[in-house]
């Protein structure tokens, strides 16, 4: 295997890991049925830390809880309130979702949630529900707002396998070593660079030398 291939593959396998175990890793409660983030799709006015939410910890959350519907509307304006709603099924619904219990619950990287990616407000086929929550985002990074809906739902983090945790060290042992690596090929380019300048200065202090 190319070194270029390597180290794609390193780079897949830190991707799969990082989508696993980074931050919104969690495992949501069986009747949290939907959720639906409101937020501005410019950065001002206090809109950052709601699109950051979006982009990092809602792929995971969406990724851990398939079941559960999560629908993003970024019209409103950054003079707006930014908002995610929690819905929560009536106490009779029989649909169950099914709860990963380590990070091993699947191997390949999902795309982001296709509800996630558009601009438009969800459509009224969302499941009923008889409760809704509402966390007000604005202001408000990333991590406060995941740490306000895991205290607010009581979800579960996802815990790394055995073999999440060898792979997590092998693969710091690998960018180690890749570091040294290119911290040595850097010095060998220098060194011949060098080199070349001095014999190069050397043909020009030279009268009549030819090329």
């Amino acid at each position: 295997m190319s070194s270029s291939m390597a180290q794609r593959m390193r780079k897949m396998q830190a991707r799969l890991l990082a989508i696993r175990l980074g931050s919104g890793a969690f495992v949501l409660p069986k009747d949290v049925k939907r959720i639906h983030m409101r937020f501005a799709a410019k950065l001002e006015g206090g809109h950052m830390g709601p699109r950051k939410f979006w982009r990092h910890e809602l792929v995971r959350l969406k990724y851990h809880n398939p079941a559960v519907s999560m629908t993003v509307d970024r019209t409103a304006r950054p003079e707006d309130d930014a908002t995610l709603s929690i819905h929560y099924a009536r106490h009779n619904s029989t649909t169950s979702q099914p709860v990963p219990q380590t990070s091993s619950s699947a191997t390949s990287a999902p795309n982001p949630p296709a509800s996630t990616s558009g601009d438009t407000p969800p459509s009224g086929s969302a499941p009923p529900t008889e409760r809704v929550q509402t966390i007000d985002m604005k202001h408000r990074t990333n991590s406060e707002i995941l740490d306000e809906l895991v205290r607010i739902t009581k979800a579960h983090p996802i815990e790394p396998t055995e073999a999440d945790r060898e792979e997590l060290r092998m693969l710091e042992e690998q960018s180690v070593r890749s570091a040294a690596a290119r911290e040595k090929s850097a010095e060998y380019r220098a060194k011949v660079k060098r080199e070349q300048d001095l014999l190069e200065q050397a043909r020009r202090d030279v009268p009549g030398q030819v090329n």
